[in-house]
């Protein structure tokens, strides 16, 4: 009768939990189960990874826009038009039909590169 009476404590001592709760003792520094704060303490001190930095558009779209063009001096209309970025200080510009607002002329500004839009002076 004995050996089945420590068969019967033994498996009721195992179906309790206690090996578990000795095992998540040892995990927690401390011998102290993990609660909510340990769980909270690890998401914020966990390594996180950065996302790339966005990849800069290869073009730009330029409205159209009145500048001042120093080869005409005076001011002009610029229609909207696409640059592409050759380097962070170069866009490549097309041919431009600038309007003469003063003559209704149309003159014909050359294809080239050129700083960016918010840094040149002219077409």
């Amino acid at each position: 009768m004995k050996p089945l009476a420590v068969l019967v404590l033994c498996v009721v001592w195992a179906a309790s939990g206690v090996p578990a709760q000795a095992q998540a003792q040892r995990n927690v520094p401390g011998g102290r189960p993990p609660d909510a704060i340990d769980h909270a303490t690890g998401l914020a001190t966990r390594p996180y990874t950065t996302l790339p930095l966005p990849a800069t558009p290869p073009q730009v779209y330029v409205p159209e826009r009145r500048v001042f063009s120093p080869e005409l001096g005076r001011e002009v209309v610029v229609p909207g038009h696409w640059e592409r970025r050759v380097s962070g200080q170069r866009v490549d510009v097309p041919s431009l039909p600038v309007l003469d607002p003063r003559t209704g002329r149309i003159i014909t500004v050359p294809a080239g590169e050129r700083p960016p839009v918010d840094q040149r002076q002219g077409p």
